[in-house]
């Protein structure tokens, strides 16, 4: 029996810290080749229904030599096979080990392979030393490790008994270290192989709600401007309700005094003048509001002045009849760069909201504010839209009813201002101070880069 030093010499307890299998392995056969003065080793792994070559030392030729100029050996596997005969899947199989005194003198042995490696590299193969890596519990065989050469004094001696049971305890350890890898990397590999499919799952139902999300976008995005279409009608409706009224009077008054014979020329031509003004009128009109829906594709600087200008001209009439007070205060130097009509559309979207709320809140026909400040704060561009209203919709409330006309407006002017500007749009209930009385109402603050 050997002593407890000499198990520790054996097995070198530093080995037992490694943890990369490869690094292992390396260290494992550099302990081996000491403990038996051998002068090149290899290590075989099981892989499938082959011998894989994973490891080769040999103190004649150079690392550098080995891996730069021995590089087929990476990919030399061995078919696990009685029918071939060679010396480490017999020792694979029997899991016994096999010691051979001088390869070049062994009738049960080719050793082929090993051959022309000798002539390729003008090296001497001659004792050999093959031994199976059997796990000590479930007496599986996971690899093999050949010692090759015995050297002392240098002499190539032939391997013995006593090599043949230092070596047999040492390949216990290694096929211990070897088994608990393939277990771990097998565990990895499941891991890996769910986290893979969750992964694909996962992508696949990212795919579909960004389809959906678009397919839903799209569709409210055009309620939304079916929904503004309809206020920008009745904006229209309003507007030419008194040049239409114009031309009817004019018209009348002229088809009456014809009748009475009491029209003259100029009267006629006068009149007809004011006709053709008022027409005129009416046709830029149309051309304000085809303009606005213009679906334009390129993007602009535009000052915020100008967006906050077009949008109370359309909104004018409306605003007006409803005697709405628009109160504005505009840094005129601010400006934007993008689709000018598009964020138009969202500036108007939230003037409509508003106008909506102060309808709905506020009988008094002289009491009803809107108030417009655009200025620049810490790099940043600001436009509040404040009202004496109680009963605007947050956004949290238009995002989650926005098939409600009255809640889509805000719903798509949050995605203009934050996936078409890069900003942010928020509201809250405040108190303000207007000719020394306090207001109550709602804040509207669209914040830009």
């Amino acid at each position: 029996m050997q002593d407890e030093s000499n198990l520790e010499h054996i097995y070198d307890i530093s080995l037992f810290n490694i943890s990369d299998l490869d690094v292992l392995l390396h260290e494992s056969l550099k302990h081996a080749r000491e403990l038996l003065s051998a002068e090149a080793g290899t290590i075989y792994i099981k892989s499938d229904a082959f011998l894989k070559f994973h490891v080769f030392q040999n103190d004649s030729m150079s690392y550098e030599n080995i891996y730069k100029n021995h590089y087929f050996l990476k990919d030399l596997k061995l078919p696990i096979e009685k029918i071939n005969k060679y010396l480490s899947v017999d020792a694979f199989l029997s899991k016994k080990i096999i010691m051979i005194d001088d390869i070049y003198l062994s009738s049960e042995y080719a050793f082929i392979g090993t051959k022309e490696f000798d002539k390729k590299f003008n090296y001497k193969t001659v004792s050999v030393l093959s031994v199976p890596l059997v796990h000590p519990i479930n007496n599986e065989c996971v690899g093999v490790i050949q010692l090759i050469n015995k050297i002392i004094d240098n002499k190539i001696l032939p391997f013995d008994l006593k090599d043949k049971e230092i070596i047999s305890m040492l390949s216990s350890f290694m096929a211990l270290s070897i088994s608990k890898d393939k277990e771990d990397l097998e565990k990895i590999k499941t891991v890996n192989d769910k986290l893979v499919k969750a992964n694909e799952t996962l992508e696949k139902r990212i795919q579909e709600e960004v389809s959906s999300n678009q397919q839903k976008s799209a569709i409210i995005f055009h309620q939304s401007k079916i929904a503004s279409m309809g206020e920008m009608l009745s904006n229209i409706a309003h507007q030419w309700r008194q040049p239409l009224s114009v031309i009817s009077t004019i018209a009348s008054g002229l088809s009456l005094e014809l009748e009475l014979d009491k029209l003259s020329k100029e009267q006629a031509i006068g009149q007809l003048r004011k006709i053709v003004v008022t027409t005129q009128n009416l046709s830029n009109t149309i051309d304000d509001f085809k303009g606005f829906y213009n679906l334009e594709s390129i993007k602009e600087n535009f000052t915020l002045k100008s967006v906050v200008d077009k949008s109370l001209e359309l909104a004018e009439i409306v605003l007006s009849h409803n005697k709405i007070n628009v109160v504005s205060n505009i840094d005129e130097s601010l400006t934007l760069f993008g689709l000018k009509n598009e964020f138009t559309q969202a500036f108007l979207n939230i003037l409509t909201t508003v106008k909506d709320s102060l309808l709905k809140d506020i009988l008094s026909s002289d009491n009803k504010y809107i108030f417009i400040n655009v200025f620049k704060k810490d790099d940043k561009k600001y436009i509040k839209i404040l009202d004496n209203s109680t009963h605007c919709v947050s956004f949290e409330e238009s995002h989650k009813k926005y098939t409600n006309i009255f809640n889509m407006g805000l719903y798509m002017t949050r995605l203009i201002i934050q996936k078409h500007f890069n900003g942010d749009i928020r509201y809250q209930n405040i108190t303000y101070f207007y000719n020394n009385q306090t207001i109550k109402g709602g804040e509207y603050t669209i914040v830009l880069p």
